[in-house]
């Protein structure tokens, strides 16, 4: 496998890191999945992946849907339930935020679910703003 940086997590080696775990993969959901990219690959693996998108001048909803995907339309101002099963993951893909934000604010947010740090990785996307993304997996704890 190749990588580009730090931040790349093919999908191979997520399945590589879950099957490591014992963990199964079923079902995701990609926030902000444009045409459904991420869902279509991963659906090459039997997972499902449910992608939200918006239709901002361009019909996203309905370009996930010919290529026999799961869209949903969600505004920006949506919650979602975070109800992964114990075991299952949670995978930041090049999440982008403010430096400083993700110390004082993502971080400590993140570090409160209590899951476990599988990959953590954070790079400059723009040094004059003081902009970072993050990619990080991580792996809710299995209750006993």
């Amino acid at each position: 496998m190749t990588y580009k940086s730090e931040l790349d997590l093919p999908i191979p080696q997520f399945f590589q890191i879950a099957k490591a775990a014992n963990s199964v993969l079923r079902l995701g959901l990609d926030i902000g999945g444009g045409t459904g990219t991420f869902a279509a690959r991963m659906k090459l693996y039997n997972v499902t992946v449910v992608t939200t998108t918006m239709n901002f001048g361009l019909p996203n909803n309905e370009a996930v849907a010919l290529r026999g995907l799961v869209p949903l339309h969600v505004p920006l101002q949506q919650r979602f339930p975070g109800g992964a099963e114990g075991g299952g993951y949670l995978w930041l893909d090049h999440f982008f935020c403010k430096g400083v934000d993700l110390d004082k604010v993502f971080g400590p947010l993140i570090g409160k679910l209590s899951y476990r740090r599988v990959k953590w990785a954070t790079a400059s996307k723009n040094e004059k703003n003081g902009e970072v993304y993050l990619t990080a997996l991580l792996q809710k704890p299995v209750s006993r």
